[in-house]
């Protein structure tokens, strides 16, 4: 790139920020975008020219670049988000204490983390030749606000080079680097997965399933790690938050990998062969007493807790039970375990309505009819799945009438989830109830009175216990309404409409006296806005409706002495008919286009004719000022390169009778050698349009830039609406 190209390239950014070691945020002029700019002293050209060519939204793109001497000019594209390293700090006292308190990542966004880097690196492996970035690391990986994976800071990468023996220069980050970028041999794709599964050893640190794929991405040997991104992708998107029980205890068997679907199919298929292969070596009369009934209630066990532990999906849920049904019928268990089998059943059904899968939580319900040859059974199981979802969600009405529901048709186990649902609910409002006490936590009014009013109504509490509760939590309104916290006491009030007929007939009275209260207090603290929108929301109580269009009438002119003239002709006009309330709108108005006669608004034109329909006074006068045209002038420079100078003269037009439009005539006189020139380009321009002139010159021995200007604006009929004089400034 030649000096003079150098130089054009460098005008087309404008620097915003200075950050440290050469680099800054900069501004595309021509485009407003941002951009971070860098330079580097070690970097490969190759790498870069193909980043600028091609794009992929998991990896940082080049907007330009260029030489500058021996070192490397980048423009790269500026991401708004954190860095990996930021968010697996998990708010850490090492950050700043604006950054600290970072919402720890969960298992899915890590899994999704680690699979957009698999694709960003899949780009960068398959140029031809293939780009190695050699410094894979949670530093150099950014998380977008939208969770768009970003990798970034190709300043260590380099083309991969066939038959190569060794790279030329070693670089990449101690502890992380693969064995071959300290000599060894030269880097290549399988260098980027060796940092991969350093990564994943810190992203996913105690997963058995991370840490089998980062222990094969890690081999010394490269030929035994991965052969691509795209074959680490598929492993890491197998890994599971949590292995079921029995796959924990499986994966000591050698070659046995609980990723594999078939191998846990197969892994339990062989344990049940096993298990039946050392009872059948015991007497039939032994077996049939003693063993076979054990293991047949330990397996039906392990299968049911590794169901409930691998929080599959209902697909898988329903194979499992479709494997476990027909190897035991439900009819030919022992009775414990059917116990067993309904709780595990109501499990799952409680946890698919919790994830709003109704459709699974029916399924299972038919099977369980079907396998126990009991429809009642499966509507049961149903109903106590579907009682517990809703406690879970703090619904305790809707879930204590399921269960109360069953009691009274005489479900089996009825008794049983009916007393859990009666102690879970008060569990949790006494739970809540004590965390009113301590901090009044206004918000768990609410949750506490449902509570007690779910109780009380199926007599899970006495009416006193009840009343108790329902007294203490109206002392926390009354508290409140001392210490004029009245939004706090309000929402108290609000919490309990509902919960008792006593309650509806009485707090209305106590919402509209704490409302009024709230209104007062607003007054006296002459927040005449608060005041006004309070005592309106109170209708006809007490004196409410008169104290409303006072205190608005005190907004409005509150709203005058501040120049707020709009605001205040509207409160004064949503009082008509209130003292002089009219007259005043009026006032308001006038002073607003006295405020905006020479830029006037939409809403002047439209005060000018209210004012002139009322006949105000010196109405007309003032007309006649805001329909006069006024021009703003603005000179700039548009460039300046040699001899080559232009510069830009713009008119902003404002006033001007209503829907008309004026024709413009510039004279820009050159003050300092005493010559004029004239523009005008015949058409019709209307208030708020901007017209611009370039005045340009290409000799070589004027300086457009040093010379004093008069610039006059004229409109139809020769007036003059505008003016200037100065220097044309030559910085943009």
């Amino acid at each position: 790139m030649t000096e003079l190209e150098q130089l054009c390239e460098n005008a087309l950014y404008d620097e915003m920020r200075v950050l440290e070691d050469g680099k800054s945020v900069v501004r595309d002029i021509p485009t407003g975008k941002l951009y971070f700019k860098k330079t580097l002293d070690v970097y490969n050209e190759h790498v870069y020219a193909f980043l600028k060519e091609h794009r992929n939204k998991n990896v940082a793109g080049i907007q330009a670049y260029w030489k500058d001497g021996e070192r490397l000019v980048v423009i790269e594209e500026l991401i708004q988000g954190r860095t990996l390293d930021h968010l697996l700090q998990d708010g850490e006292s090492t950050l700043p204490e604006a950054e600290r308190n970072i919402p720890p990542l969960t298992f899915t966004a890590r899994i999704d983390i680690l699979s957009q880097i698999c694709d960003g690196l899949q780009f960068l492996h398959s140029a031809q030749p293939p780009i190695i970035h050699r410094d894979i690391k949670a530093s150099n990986i950014m998380v977008t606000d939208d969770s768009v994976v970003k990798i970034i800071d190709y300043d260590a990468a380099k083309i991969y080079i066939a038959g190569q023996d060794k790279d030329t220069m070693m670089i990449g980050t101690q502890g992380l680097a693969a064995p071959e970028q300290y000599g060894f041999a030269q880097s290549n794709v399988r260098t980027d997965l060796y940092a991969l599964g350093k990564l994943i050893e810190r992203i996913l640190p105690d997963n058995v399933d991370a840490k089998r794929i980062a222990e094969k991405a890690t081999e010394m040997d490269p030929r035994k790690r991965y052969t691509s991104a795209a074959q680490m992708k598929a492993q890491i998107q197998k890994i599971r938050e949590k292995p079921a029980l029995l796959d924990q205890k499986l994966e000591k068997i050698h070659g046995y990998d609980p990723m594999n679907k078939s191998h846990r199919i197969r892994a339990r298929i062989a344990l049940a062969a096993t298990i039946l292969a050392a009872v059948l070596l015991a007497s039939a009369i032994g077996w049939r007493l003693f063993v076979y009934p054990v293991r047949q209630e330990e397996a039906i066990r392990t299968e049911l807790t590794a169901i409930d532990e691998s929080q599959a999906n209902g697909e898988e849920i329903l194979d499992a039970l479709e494997k476990l049904g027909a190897e035991y019928p439900y009819n030919k268990i022992p009775a414990r375990v059917q116990q067993a089998y309904r709780e595990e059943m109501v499990d799952c059904v409680k946890r698919c309505l919790v994830r709003e899968n109704t459709d699974e939580a029916e399924q299972i319900r038919d099977f369980v009819a079907k396998h126990s040859q009991n429809e009642e059974l499966g509507k049961a199981i149903y109903n106590y799945g579907s009682a517990k979802a809703y406690l879970a969600n703090n619904n305790y009405e809707e879930g204590l009438r399921i269960l109360h529901t069953c009691v009274e048709e005489q479900a089996v186990d009825a008794d049983l989830y009916w007393q859990e649902g009666v102690e879970q609910t008060r569990k949790a409002a006494g739970s809540n109830m004590d965390k009113i006490r301590q901090n009044e936590e206004i918000g768990k009014v609410k949750a506490v009175a449902t509570a007690y009013a779910a109780l009380y109504k199926y007599d899970a509490v006495t009416e006193s216990e009840f009343d108790e509760i329902y007294q203490e939590l109206l002392a926390v309104a009354e508290k409140n309404r001392k210490e004029q916290n009245w939004e706090r006491a309000l929402n108290v009030y609000r919490s309990l409409q509902g919960v008792t007929e006593t309650a509806d007939e009485e707090l209305p009275e106590l919402i509209s006296e704490t409302n009024y209260e709230h209104a007062e207090a607003a007054w006296g603290r002459q927040n005449y806005s608060e005041a006004s929108t309070l005592y309106k929301e109170l209708g006809d109580y007490k004196d409410a409706a008169e104290k409303a269009n006072e205190s608005m009438y005190c907004k409005a002119e509150e709203d005058i002495h501040k120049g707020n003239f709009l605001l205040a002709a509207a409160s004064f006009t949503s009082i008509s008919g209130y003292k002089d309330a009219d007259a005043r709108a009026l006032d308001a108005q006038y002073l607003y286009c006295e405020d905006t006669q020479e830029s006037p608004t939409s809403d002047t034109y439209e005060c000018i004719d209210t004012l002139l329909e009322n006949n105000y006074a010196g109405a007309e006068e003032l007309r006649d000022e805001i329909y006069k045209w006024h021009a703003a002038i603005k000179t700039g420079i548009n460039y300046s390169l040699g001899y080559m100078q232009s510069a830009y003269v713009k008119a902003t037009l404002k006033g001007g009778p209503p829907d008309t439009t004026t024709k413009i005539t510039f004279r820009i006189d050159d003050l300092t050698i005493g010559d004029y020139d004239t523009y005008s380009d015949g058409k019709e321009y209307k208030s708020g349009d901007t017209v611009t002139v370039d005045y340009s010159e290409n000799e070589s021995s004027y300086d457009l830039f040093d010379h004093t200007f008069r610039i006059r604006v004229y409109a139809d009929g020769g007036d003059l609406i505008g003016s200037w004089e100065g220097e044309i400034k030559r910085s943009f």
